[in-house]
């Protein structure tokens, strides 16, 4: 089993404690930045003050975003992010190493 650890956010200046499995933490730091960004634009673009109506619209609109994308059969979202995130990695420590000198 595996351990939970506690993540200090804010979300439209409300602090709030999530834990989350330990390992996840930075799967959810992106989704609290998605979220952020989603509140960010209904801020931005919208008449909508209350925080409460905010943070409900932005819910909804990454679950409409969530429901039009389709992922391969049975891959789940967050297994799909784990795997570009490592991709990315792999791809910038391949060219770490091709820069470094022969000699």
């Amino acid at each position: 089993m595996s351990d939970v650890v506690q993540v200090e956010i804010e979300l439209l200046g409300r602090h709030f404690t999530i834990g989350t499995p330990q390992g996840e933490q930075e799967t959810l730091l992106e989704a609290v930045r998605l979220l952020e960004g989603k509140i960010s634009t209904i801020q931005q673009h919208g008449k909508v003050m209350d925080a409460d109506k905010i943070a409900i619209m932005a819910a909804l609109n990454i679950a409409h975003d969530l429901l039009k994308t389709k992922v391969g059969e049975g891959l789940e979202m967050a297994a799909f992010q784990r795997k570009i995130r490592d991709m990315g990695e792999a791809a910038d420590a391949a060219l770490r190493q091709s820069q470094q000198p022969l000699f």
